[in-house]
């Protein structure tokens, strides 16, 4: 039966384009057939006229005579009438039409036709003449029978091509009404056959259709992958539980599941292990829950548990705590122990959601509370954590728009000589003052822009305009001065970061030594390859690296032996600098033939205590906030007044 609809559905279609040809070519036939009687319609007139000329030169009588003279205006019409039916004829002609006229062998339709209007254009040019006084009567006379003896001529030839044409065209079209209704006939009577056997099986098809949806309605309730119920009795389960609880005056939990590691299972080891996985961790999450609890797979790695009525909030830890044990055991995936572990959001009813919609929602948030605070555990919702959970969410939206609004900007503080007080560079810091005239400091919104894959654009803007900013100042007369700019790991691992930079240079002419990078010290730039060709690459390229805030993370002498890093930068929370850890720093990065930075002078007895460690260069509040471009003087030099402990500008 399947295949007879089939047949019918391909025959349908097929059918209403042979009727839609059908159609064209009647309309088409037609058309030339009207044509063709047109042609003869033309002929009748051109005869006519023909006959009108003849009378009025009635020859051989002479032309001109004392009691009849000539009519050279009625002769001149006569012959203006028959030329139009030739000209109207050939407009009519298309280039299909002599094509096909070329096939039948009547192509003299075109030759009669222009021979016609050839003896009408020199008739007419010799009754003009003739008036003009340039040439005889006779030679009048002459031209006007040469004439009449061709129209006539061309108005007998004209019949024949005219109803060889038209014979073809009837021939034609009879033969493919005969075909196209053979064919309609067929396909029609296929279709009734297929309609006539679909109508005799349609009983068997209906009860098979029955059997189908009761099979479709339990599938539709239920996970084929692991057996559990499927998100569709999700909403149903937690109404039924809220009337529960209304009725009983107490409270349930909604458990949200995630596993933590699945993806890396899913990439490694395969979408197959993959689902064995999900599989197994279904298991054991229905085998710990209680009895009347109900476990549903919400998709993909994710799991929901809806729990029974509960007194003591107890109860609920409890529960989660068994999930995580149960998931946390090994399981042998591809004959080797792989350990998985799970963050579980809770919400509970009525405290955290009054419907269905809202206890998942808090629910999930809790869940990504739980993998925010190290993952493998479970958190109930929290509304403070939940509140800067969608702070982030809204922050992460309005950061979209931020470039494009001209809400983020630059601030420039100078970097230092202490030797002498110069200044002999400065550094780019990222500003945000959003739609809402809300300043957002860079130690939350860099954090959000790198999570949400948004550094990368900033990034780009704050590369452009440091490099700009830097340009203009050369040519005020800094020639020396060099701009820092921060850069994320996130940066480092795009592959073309250091050919975009280049290209930026290059584009405003800007040596590379001028630009100096700086990398937050972070294990992530050592364990990516990308990240260390990208350093590597900058290096060769002329630009300085600057290991920035050194010794708050993760020190490590590779940093300095492996990665062409120039300068260290002592992070401010080591100032003042009168202690051991920055004292070591200033001594190791001498013994290296580094340069060092001190970030977040102060006072001047910092400023006096690393000028006597030699460090190079300083940055802070002694000198100078961050400030716009237009407050940024290239040219001052600092020094120290004793009694007011400050430093001043000359």
């Amino acid at each position: 039966m399947t295949l007879k609809n089939n047949w019918i559905k391909k025959a349908i279609p097929f059918l209403t384009v042979i009727f839609l040809l059908f159609s064209m070519m009647m309309l088409w036939s037609f058309y030339l057939l009207n044509n063709g009687n047109y042609f003869h319609q033309l002929n009748i007139r051109h005869y006519k006229y023909t006959n009108k000329l003849n009378e009025l030169i009635s020859v051989p009588r002479k032309i001109v005579s004392a009691e009849e003279p000539l009519n050279i205006n009625q002769i001149r019409e006569a012959i203006i009438k028959i030329r139009e039916q030739p000209i109207e004829c050939l407009s009519m002609i298309s280039h299909s039409n002599q094509l096909l006229m070329n096939l039948m062998g009547t192509e003299a339709v075109i030759t009669l036709c222009e021979n016609d209007i050839k003896s009408a254009d020199e008739t007419l040019d010799a009754l003009t003449r003739y008036e003009n006084g340039t040439i005889s009567i006779q030679v009048l006379q002459n031209q006007l029978v040469k004439a009449l003896s061709e129209f006539s001529n061309n108005s007998a030839e004209f019949e024949e091509p005219v109803e060889k044409i038209t014979n073809f065209i009837e021939t034609t079209t009879i033969w493919l009404i005969i075909l196209s209704s053979a064919l309609v006939l067929f396909i029609t009577m296929f279709i009734s056959r297929a309609v006539s056997a679909v109508l005799t099986n349609r009983e068997a098809a209906m009860e098979a259709l029955a059997q189908s949806e009761e099979l479709n309605k339990q599938l539709a309730y239920k996970d084929t992958l692991t057996g559990l119920p499927n998100r569709n009795v999700l909403e149903n389960t937690i109404n039924t539980a809220i009337a529960k609880s209304v009725r009983n005056n107490s409270q349930f939990a909604v458990m949200f599941i995630d596993l933590d590691q699945f993806k890396d299972v899913n990439d490694t080891l395969g979408h197959t292990v993959g689902d064995e996985l999900l599989v197994e961790m279904a298991n054991r999450i229905a085998h710990t829950v209680r009895e009347p609890d109900l476990v549903v797979r919400f998709g993909g790695d994710e799991f929901v548990a809806v729990t029974d009525c509960f007194e003591y909030i107890e109860t609920i830890d409890s529960i989660a705590h068994r999930i995580i044990d149960a998931i946390s055991k090994p399981i042998k995936l591809n004959d080797a122990e792989t350990y998985i572990t799970a963050s579980i959001g809770i919400a509970c009813y009525p405290k955290n959601g009054g419907n269905s919609t809202s206890l998942l929602k808090h629910a999930d948030t809790a869940m990504y509370q739980a993998k925010n605070a190290g993952r493998n555990q479970f958190q109930a919702y929290d509304k403070l954590s939940a509140s800067k959970q969608n702070r982030k969410l809204d922050l992460v939206k309005q950061l979209h728009h931020a470039i494009n609004n001209n809400e983020i900007s630059l601030v420039y503080q100078p970097v230092v000589k202490l030797s002498d007080g110069r200044i002999v560079g400065s550094e780019a810091l990222l500003r945000w003052t959003n739609e809402n005239n809300e300043i957002i400091g860079p130690d939350e919104f860099i954090p959000i822009a790198e999570h949400s894959g948004q550094i990368i654009n900033i990034g780009n803007w704050v590369i452009q305009q440091a490099c700009q900013q830097c340009k203009i100042w050369r040519e005020a007369g800094a020639v020396n001065h060099a701009m820092a700019i921060n850069v994320s790991s996130y940066q480092l691992k795009d592959p073309k970061f250091s050919k975009r930079l280049s290209d930026i240079l290059t584009a405003l002419s800007l040596p590379a030594e001028c630009i100096h990078i700086e990398i937050t010290e972070n294990i992530a730039i050592t364990e990516d390859p990308v990240c260390v060709a990208t350093l590597h690459e900058l290096a060769e390229l002329g630009t300085r690296l600057l290991l920035d805030d050194f010794g708050t993370g993760y020190s490590c002498l590779s940093y300095l032996k492996d990665l062409p890093f120039n300068v260290l930068k002592i992070d401010r929370s080591f100032m003042p600098a009168n202690n051991t850890i920055a004292s070591t720093i200033i001594a190791m990065g001498h013994e290296l033939n580094m340069e060092i930075i001190a970030e977040g002078i102060e006072t001047k007895s910092c400023y006096e205590f690393l000028k006597n460690l030699n460090c190079q260069y300083g940055q802070g509040s002694l000198f100078q906030k961050p400030v716009p471009p237009s407050e940024f003087d290239i040219f001052k030099q600092f020094r120290f007044d004793s009694e007011k402990n400050k430093a001043e500008i000359e």
